[in-house]
């Protein structure tokens, strides 16, 4: 079966718009487990505020620990996102189901 966007038709994917099916969000460093996420928005209060995220793929490369700034969004066919060194405490990471 289909992952993420390739799982609806062409009529459903033109209208799915990102967060429609909900998000987790890591508000301390951890870990996701595993699941079907097509993308992960850093937030936080400063934009001088950063996490460091790893995650895991369906295809293609996983992303090795790479710090983010605060509101970067980051899209991919992605099966666990796991946050490390987060700045402080009012920076979170909402992954976002596919």
């Amino acid at each position: 079966m289909a992952k993420g966007i390739l799982k609806y038709t062409a009529a459903e994917g033109s209208n799915i718009k990102l967060g429609q099916n909900g998000f987790k969000e890591l508000d301390s460093a951890g870990s996701t487990g595993d699941g079907d996420f097509v993308a992960f928005l850093i937030t936080g209060a400063a934009v001088t505020d950063k996490a460091t995220i790893a995650a895991t793929t369906h295809m293609g490369d996983d992303l090795t620990a790479t710090p983010f700034l605060s509101k970067s969004l980051v899209y991919g066919p992605f099966k666990n996102i796991t946050m490390s060194s987060p700045t402080d405490g009012d920076v979170h990471v909402l992954c976002y189901y596919g």
